[in-house]
């Protein structure tokens, strides 16, 4: 909400209590009247029953005039809270209100100037004239393309043209809202102690019965737990407050000169020239977030190197840039050790150029559509990266090309922490491309196609073995026993697949060994599984296939089903089976087991036993019910 929208609402607010209070003080006066008039009438001669009558009015009303008593000296208190309100606001707001009306002449908007307008966020495209329309316009393209109508043109004519088609509108230059300074979001949001209480004890207002009501003041529990000097603050939030600029001279270094942390995403900041102004006048400065702000790139970053020291992190979310507009403005920082540029435009990446990037060791591309491998290869010559995020990002495949399938790459030969989570990846060959990093520890794959072809535990296997330097997946440790309960499996799993492979010679075929990159050393490592082991192994499917049939009593005319199912299916997944055969649902059904001779019954009642729990076998029935 505007300042100028808030006073309002604070001014209308308090002038219906101011209404009410008048209202009260009528009827207060209204009364005492009417009481008169009925105690004259006491002194006439009247009947008994209506003496009666008389005296009981009289005392009903007594209750009524003594509550609007009450409130008959309030109406004064509240005319001066509400000057008093406005008077303290429109002190936050002078400075503000200034800028606003010099900014608001049409010949002091540039174009790339950043407004805020009812909630939405848009940026300066056209100022002037619109034919057959009177004043000064504005056309705006929307941060929000949903916002806009057209594309910048009115009856024909294009005055503008939107990077996003229909992304554009026209504005009155009066409707926009251009931000105020640094500094003065600062001072509103972290003010002083004194001034926040002086502010609050001016909206208790008074109630006829019970405590007093507030009126709520957005973010004064906030100020009034904030410091009230300015210069011990290190992190500073201003997210969304419609910060433009620096402010005047080095204002901000004199009110904040030890910040460390500074939010200022989703402002009005038009350009890197705002940011560096803001930034060189605090060089303790080491975290900055500029998320959803749409910043010109720069065209010479090198010149402000020297401003940008002390930054460590930096985060760039949803600002619509392309990876070429990040590493024009990348020389700007040349310290920088953690990027974070989610929700971006990214599909196509460049290899940066020495030493841009030279100290980075995490970096953040999630929510980009970048879909192949090969851009992110582009990356590997970053050799202090240690940790590398791209959740959601469209990947199909994994592949280390320069390598063979038993080498380490040396592509990102420092890089220990992966986040591939949300992906498309449907090949375990991509995992075992992993096993080619030279330090790779820690993992996260969840909701991959790949990953949900078997159930957890087996995935989780599958994935340590193939990678053996891996010290954590999706968040849990693995530990010496897993891992080598993982390789055992392993190896006995695909052993006739290994037998197969070598046939025709000594060594297994290239397909084999780029399938199972670790095959040889797990070998190596643990020795050839027992003969008998793998045998068991090799037939364990076909030997635990178990042909049941499948019937239910309630539903006599349909056929007996005969099934062939596996030993170590759970009696869960059964019950989804049967959901699709007799069409109802799996938390309704009971399965009941019968022998051959149906001589015995037994209910089979955990969804999470396999069938072999309960001693199924060949040509026992199951009866469905529910």
């Amino acid at each position: 909400m505007s300042f100028t929208k808030y006073l309002t609402k604070i001014e209308f607010t308090l002038s219906k209590e101011i209404s009410a209070e008048y209202t009260k003080e009528a009827k207060h006066d209204e009364l005492l009247s009417i009481k008169s008039q009925l105690t004259e009438k006491l002194s006439e001669p009247i009947e008994a029953d209506k003496h009666i009558e008389l005296q009981i009015k009289i005392s009903e009303m007594a209750a009524d005039i003594s509550s609007c008593e009450e409130y008959k000296d309030r109406v004064i208190d509240l005319k001066t809270k509400l000057h008093r309100q406005i008077e303290i606001l429109s002190d936050r707001q002078e400075i503000r209100t200034s800028e606003i009306s010099i900014i608001m002449g049409a010949s002091s908007v540039e174009i790339g100037y950043r407004i805020y307008c009812d909630g939405e966020y848009g940026t300066v495209l056209y100022v002037g004239q619109i034919s057959g329309m009177d004043g000064t316009w504005l056309g705006i393209e929307w941060d929000n393309p949903s916002r806009g109508k057209h594309s910048g043109s009115h009856n024909n004519v294009a005055y503008f043209t939107t990077r996003i088609p229909n992304a554009g509108s026209f504005i009155k230059i009066s409707k926009a809202d251009f931000g105020i300074p640094c500094p003065n979001a600062i001072k509103i949001k972290y003010g002083k102690n004194e001034d926040a209480k002086k502010l609050s004890n001016l909206i208790n207002l008074p109630q006829k019965s019970g405590p007093e009501r507030h009126i709520e003041m957005i973010g004064m529990e906030k100020i009034m737990g904030k410091q009230s000097n300015f210069s011990q603050l290190t992190d500073v939030v201003l997210n969304g407050m419609n910060i433009n600029g620096p402010g005047n001279g080095n204002e901000l270094a004199e009110l904040v000169p030890n910040i460390q942390n500074l939010d200022l995403s989703q402002n009005l900041l038009a350009s890197w020239k705002d940011v560096n102004n803001i930034v060189k006048q605090l060089p303790h400065l080491s975290t900055l977030v500029l998320s959803k702000n749409r910043l010109q790139s720069v065209d010479d970053g090198e010149s402000n190197q020297d401003i940008y020291q002390s930054l460590k992190m930096l985060v760039l979310n949803d600002m619509a840039y392309c990876w070429k507009e990040i590493l024009q403005c990348s020389v700007t920082w040349p310290f920088i050790e953690e990027l974070c540029v989610l929700d971006n435009e990214m599909s196509i990446l460049e290899t940066p150029s020495f030493p841009v990037f030279s100290k980075l060791k995490l970096l953040s591309l999630d929510n980009n559509p970048l879909k192949s491998w090969s851009e992110i290869n582009k990356l590997g010559s970053l050799t202090n990266l240690e940790e590398l995020h791209l959740d959601n990002t469209s990947l199909e495949s994994i592949e280390f090309p320069d390598v063979s399938s038993t080498e380490k790459t040396n592509l990102f030969p420092n890089l220990k922490i992966l986040f591939i989570r949300n992906n498309k990846l449907r090949k375990w060959h991509d995992i075992s491309e992993l096993n080619k990093l030279k330090n790779l520890k820690n993992l996260m794959v969840n909701n991959n196609p790949i990953i949900q072809s078997v159930n957890q535990e087996t995935s989780r296997q599958l994935i340590i073995a193939k990678i053996q330097g891996l010290e954590m997946l999706n968040r849990t440790q693995i530990d010496r026993s897993e891992r080598r309960g993982a390789e055992l499996d392993y190896l006995k799993r695909y052993r006739r697949e290994w037998v197969e492979s070598c046939q025709n010679s000594t060594q297994p075929s290239q397909s084999f060994m780029s399938e199972h990159s670790t095959y040889l050393a797990l070998l190596q490592k643990h020795g050839a599984p027992d003969e008998n082991e793998i045998k068991v192994q090799s037939t364990l499917i076909k030997d635990n296939l178990i042909c049941v049939k499948i019937f239910s009593p309630l539903m006599p005319d349909k056929p007996i089903l005969t099934k062939k199912l596996p030993a170590e299916m759970t009696v869960g997944k059964l019950k989804a089976l049967v959901q699709r055969i007799f069409k109802v649902a799996a938390h309704q059904v009971t399965l009941t087991r019968l022998f051959q001779d149906e001589s015995q019954r037994t209910e089979m009642d955990n969804n999470l036993k396999e069938l072999s729990f309960y001693s199924v076998s060949d040509q026992d029935k199951i009866s469905v019910e529910w």
